[in-house]
């Protein structure tokens, strides 16, 4: 029982969803890549996700009555063709800044990352710093938890890593190096943050785990001295899917930001 917790912390199960529709293809030299880019208006939304994009089909629409968004398909899901050999944070993140520019999308960006997806939202933004105008978390990993893990629960750990690698893809898996990736880079830019963190405990949650995820959420919102946490008392891990509302008043709220700012290319 305690490897399904392990494997859900840092994956995040995937949830039910609609469909979103218009999604389109892109090739980046082997790499065929699916996306979607709807809506008008600056900043724009770039959705990262742990698998495919329909987990946002509760709030993409949405955030796209308002400002301009992107989401693409990861590696072997959905349209998108499987990736070759192990991909690090860098290639990823390398991979999104050059698909949305051959797809036409301009910056500044406000990057929304859920679980695991949020390490790439997180090392995106200080690699791109000068087109990242904002950033939300939502129940998104940090860095440091799979170490935790290791000394905490080596055992679990042990189980979850074999779990993994069966299930998903490596880009997927590769935890460790992409954490390596964030700390190797530079700092986190000054720039509004808002995480939202889940209300609801997992049905195997420990004390000791809730207390270091909590810390960890915590962390992320101190990135920036513009950064905030809030709370979906309603929700589990899948926030996008139970409290879609949150999400989108998170990711208005710092759109809105950014156009009084003036940051935003209108």
């Amino acid at each position: 029982m305690k490897k399904i917790l392990s494997a859900a912390l840092v994956l995040g199960l995937a949830g039910c969803a609609s469909a979103l529709r218009h999604k389109e293809i892109r090739w980046l030299g082997v790499q065929r890549l699916e996306y979607i880019a709807q809506g008008a208006g600056s900043p724009t939304v770039v959705f990262n996700s742990n698998t495919d994009m329909d987990s946002w089909a509760k709030v993409l629409p949405q955030v796209a009555s308002f400002t301009s968004v992107f989401a693409d398909n990861r590696p072997g899901h959905g349209r998108s063709k499987p990736a070759m050999g192990q991909n690090t944070g860098r290639r990823v993140v390398a991979r999104l800044h050059r698909l949305l520019a051959e797809t036409g999308q301009h910056p500044p960006y406000v990057l929304v990352g859920h679980s695991y997806s949020g390490l790439f939202s997180n090392l995106y933004a200080r690699t791109y710093p000068q087109e990242v105008a904002g950033v939300v978390f939502v129940d998104s990993s940090h860095p440091g938890q799979q170490d935790w893990w290791y000394r905490h629960r080596p055992l679990e750990s042990m189980m979850y890593n074999e779990i993994a690698k069966k299930t998903y893809n490596f880009e997927y898996f590769s935890f460790d190096a992409v954490a390596a990736d964030i700390a190797a880079a530079g700092p986190f830019p000054p720039v509004p943050v808002i995480v939202i963190t889940a209300g609801k405990k997992w049905l195997l949650d420990t004390k000791a785990w809730r207390e270091q995820w909590l810390r960890f959420q915590g962390d992320l919102a101190a990135l920036s001295p513009c950064g905030k946490r809030i709370t979906a008392e309603k929700s589990g891990h899948q926030i996008q899917l139970q409290q879609p509302e949150i999400v989108v008043g998170a990711i208005r709220e710092i759109v809105d930001q950014v156009r009084n700012s003036g940051h935003a290319d209108q």
